[in-house]
């Protein structure tokens, strides 16, 4: 059977177009290359050279189907016009109203735009909140602005998770707790880990130790609500993982967005004491160049690392039939959680640092493609469950 990319439809072998949307097959394309001559074999050759890795990975991840990065329909909604009615039937699928059935399922690339006006929304809020604080700077507007600031690309990040769960099985509030609860109790499985393994600096080892930590902290906790929920598909453990990964990062970069203030105030208390004022000018270029900084970096941190946690919990529980504990243990989940573990550690590690002294921020530019291609992957054998209608 061929595969389509765009749509996800089966088609017979011999087939050029997909029967269901029309697109060109892909086994079709690689043949009218391959009768283009030495050109069309060189440029076969170097594809095939490129996305080497790739297959690799693919086939790493446990993915039966073509390494088809189709990364495109994230983005192709997001500039066409779309009404509130539509927003709104997004916010209130998952209930045992609006949850559909088998039938009514897209099997298709879901194409997700919500994110994007959330995040438009949110960016528009904080920066109504930046004008107050720092062009009349009235105070009161400061925490709102951290928070604000800190939230925007995680929770729009986990609404694109939300659009991608073509099952629609899992309601706004129960995604909202799970962003809230689920967040701040990783945070603190996290901080216990950590206080029983503890780092002396982020050299190669101490980041090692707390990209373990951190994706164990983070993991029980999406383990928890998988439980809860009783959600064992792909796209809804990639959701479930997504909302724990926003809420730990959105309070995380909060923190580390009010540090500077802190700083301040004790630097302006020294200052004081000896009759001298310090330039607060400098103390809000921090917070604001900190909520910029891990706002674009937001994707491919821990929303990501945790909703890939969430996808080798849901298949290791299809493949056992059962939600416990020993999911932790087992191998196919295992396999998934070295991954966000991998990637956390060189985050955080010399290397990373080293690379973006190369060019800037390059180390984690590299790391964010390559936990979308693993994302991508995740995607695409969820949407084969859904074709198979499990």
């Amino acid at each position: 059977m061929a595969y389509c990319g765009n749509c996800g439809h089966y088609n017979d072998d011999e087939a050029t177009f997909c029967g269901n949307c029309g697109q060109p097959l892909k086994n079709s394309a690689e043949s009218n290359v391959s009768q283009g001559g030495g050109k069309g074999q060189e440029r076969r050759k170097s594809s095939n050279t490129v996305s080497s890795w790739i297959d690799s990975l693919n086939q790493y991840v446990g993915n039966d189907r073509p390494a088809d990065l189709n990364w495109k329909v994230l983005f192709t909604d997001v500039f066409k016009k779309h009404t509130t009615d539509e927003a709104e039937e997004i916010f209130i699928c998952g209930t045992k109203y609006t949850t559909p059935d088998m039938e009514h399922i897209s099997k298709g690339w879901p194409h997700p735009w919500l994110y994007s006006r959330v995040l438009v929304m949110l960016l528009i809020t904080f920066g109504l909140l930046w004008f107050c604080v720092n062009v009349f700077e009235n105070i009161n507007a400061f925490p709102g602005m951290i928070v604000i600031g800190s939230f925007a690309v995680p929770l729009s990040t986990m609404v694109l998770f939300m659009e991608t769960n073509v099952w629609r099985n899992v309601s706004m509030y129960q995604v909202l707790k799970t962003f809230f609860v689920g967040g701040c109790a990783s945070l603190v499985a996290t901080l216990f880990l950590s206080s029983i393994f503890t780092v002396q600096g982020l050299d190669f080892f101490g980041a090692l130790v707390v990209g373990i930590t951190e994706e164990i902290g983070k993991a029980v906790i999406v383990y928890v609500f998988i439980r809860r929920l009783c959600k064992v598909s792909i796209l809804t453990g990639l959701l479930i993982g997504a909302s724990v990964g926003a809420g730990f990062a959105a309070f995380e970069s909060a923190g580390y967005a009010l540090q500077p203030f802190v700083q301040f105030l004790q630097v302006a208390g020294y200052a004081a004491a000896y009759g001298q004022n310090v330039d607060e000018s400098q103390m809000l270029d921090a917070i604001n160049n900190t909520i910029l900084l891990r706002g674009v970096l937001a994707p491919g941190g821990h929303v990501a690392w945790a909703a890939i946690s969430g996808a080798g919990l849901a298949i290791a529980a299809k493949t056992r039939n059962a939600i416990d504990f020993s999911l932790m243990t087992d191998a196919k989940f295992l396999r998934l959680f070295l991954i966000p573990v991998v990637l956390h550690w060189l985050w955080d590690s010399p290397l990373a640092s080293w690379c973006n002294s190369i060019f800037p921020y390059f180390g984690y530019i590299a790391l964010i493609i390559v936990v979308w291609i693993v994302l991508l992957m995740l995607i695409n054998m969820g949407l084969a469950d859904v074709s198979r209608g499990r």
